[in-house]
């Protein structure tokens, strides 16, 4: 836990910058926690939460509009945005691919972690430089399932199945999106 004087000075912001962040959705209600101490009521935080919290606003908020910042900070994960900075720092996801990736995008949303994932974890099946160009925007779907097919000595990653009609194709894994963003929810 961090009081909130030591966390202003830690940070160098201001008490109006920190209420006003909370205002703007930037830093949850939830997050100022009111205890009783031996003068009266102080407010603390949770160390590990606010303090990369604040370093992110300081990072973006001259780059990004209010209602941007707060997409990136919000914490439903199906809406939120993420940096490769936040990519990178997932235990997982392999920072060669996130990088190769980050090339033709900026803004990461949950989807592409989950695929970034699949394919960090699946390196030695799946080549991700053959799947640079496809758009993986259209999943957008928690509840969508992707699949590692083995078609001989070759491995392809498809996120519908219908369209595979030869039943001769072995299904080498497959990945539900819910259970892959669930295991990133907690890195993040």
């Amino acid at each position: 836990m961090i009081s909130k004087k030591d966390l202003l000075k830690e940070m160098n912001i201001s008490y109006g910058q920190l209420y006003r962040w909370k205002r703007e959705g930037l830093i949850p209600d939830d997050w100022f926690i009111k205890q009783s101490v031996a003068t009266g009521q102080e407010t603390f935080f949770k160390k590990e939460l606010i303090l990369p919290r604040i370093q992110s606003i300081l990072e973006l908020k001259d780059k990004y509009q209010l209602e941007e910042l707060r997409n990136f900070l919000n914490p439903i994960l199906s809406e939120r945005n993420f940096t490769i900075k936040e990519v990178l720092a997932l235990n997982e996801i392999d920072p060669f691919i996130a990088k190769k990736y980050s090339m033709k995008k900026e803004i990461f949303t949950i989807y592409d972690i989950i695929l970034l994932y699949i394919f960090s974890i699946n390196q030695d099946k799946l080549n991700f430089d053959e799947y640079l160009d496809y758009d993986f925007s259209v999943l957008k779907d928690l509840n969508r399932i992707a699949y590692i097919l083995q078609i001989n000595e070759y491995y392809l990653l498809i996120t519908d199945l219908n369209t595979i009609i030869d039943q001769k194709i072995n299904v080498y894994k497959k990945y539900r999106f819910e259970d892959v963003s669930s295991m990133i929810a907690k890195e993040i």
